[in-house]
C-alpha cells in the first residue's frame, strides 16, 4: 500500500502569514473516484481561489500509487487512511473517505452491505462525503431547478442508476445530456458558475448517509459550505 500527498492551492501562505491567522487545518482527503471526483475538486479550488475565501484549511488528496490504483472500494480505502493516519501522527487533521452507495450495488444484499460498512467505521476518526447513487448526483445539482425538474419526477431510475453501456451509467448520461460533457473524462472551466445552484438545492436531499441506503442524497454540498465559510468574518 502507498498513498501519495498532493497539497491543494490552499498551501499558499508565507510561513510569517501563518503566524498572523488562525493556524491552518488540515484535511486528509481520499477518493474512491480517480477522475470525476479529482477534476471537479480541482476546479472547486480555483472557484474558491476566486471569491477570494480565506478559510485556513488546507486541503491534501492522498493519491494511490500505481501499484494501488485499482483498489478503490471503500473498505479498501478506509485501510488505506487508517494506515496512513497511524503513519502520519497527526491528531488534529481530519481525515475524510469520498465514495458512493453505488459502490455496492453489484453485492447481492447492496443495502445491507453498505449498511454493515458504515456500521464497522462509525467509530473510526474518518468523516465521510457519500452521494447516493454516486457523484454524478451533486453534478446535476449546478443547473437551475435540476431538483424539481429532473431529479425528483426521475427518483427510481436515479436511484438504481442502472449501467447503461461501456461508457454511462444512468446518471452519466444524464449529465452528458444535459451539460454536454461525459464527467469521466473531463469537467470545463466554466462549469462551478452553476455551484450556487447545487449549494442551495443540496438541502432538498438528504444528507445522512445512513439514509442513503434507500434515497437519494448526498453531503458533498454540506462539507463544500464548510470550505466556504471564511475565518475573517
Amino acid at each position: 500500500m502507498g498513498l501519495r500527498e498532493r497539497v491543494s492551492l490552499y498551501n499558499r501562505y508565507t510561513e510569517e502569514r501563518i503566524g498572523m491567522v488562525t493556524p491552518f487545518r488540515t484535511y486528509y482527503l481520499i477518493m474512491e473516484g480517480t477522475k470525476t471526483e479529482p477534476i471537479y475538486f480541482q476546479l472547486l479550488e480555483k472557484k474558491l481561489l476566486a471569491l477570494r475565501v480565506r478559510n485556513n484549511i488546507r486541503l491534501i488528496y492522498l493519491e494511490r500509487t500505481l501499484n494501488d490504483r485499482g483498489s478503490n472500494t471503500p473498505d479498501q480505502l478506509f485501510r488505506f487512511l487508517r494506515l496512513f493516519r497511524a503513519q502520519k501522527n497527526d491528531p488534529d487533521a481530519v481525515y475524510f473517505m469520498v465514495f458512493d452507495r453505488d459502490s455496492y450495488k453489484n453485492r447481492p444484499n447492496p443495502e445491507k452491505s453498505y449498511l454493515d460498512f458504515l456500521n464497522r467505521i462509525k467509530n473510526a476518526p474518518v468523516r465521510l462525503i457519500v452521494s447516493s447513487p454516486c457523484f454524478e448526483l451533486w453534478l446535476l445539482l449546478h443547473r437551475l431547478n435540476a431538483y424539481r425538474d429532473l431529479i425528483l419526477p426521475d427518483q427510481e431510475a436515479i436511484f438504481q442508476n442502472e449501467r447503461l453501456s461501456s461508457g454511462y451509467t444512468y446518471i452519466s448520461k444524464m449529465v452528458k445530456d444535459l451539460f454536454g460533457f461525459n464527467p469521466k473524462s473531463m469537467i470545463p472551466d466554466f462549469f462551478l458558475n452553476g455551484l450556487n445552484n447545487a449549494l442551495k438545492q443540496s438541502p432538498l436531499l438528504t444528507s445522512d448517509p445512513v439514509r442513503m441506503a434507500t434515497e437519494i442524497g448526498e453531503n458533498i454540498g454540506d462539507f463544500i459550505a464548510e470550505l466556504m465559510q471564511d475565518v475573517r468574518y
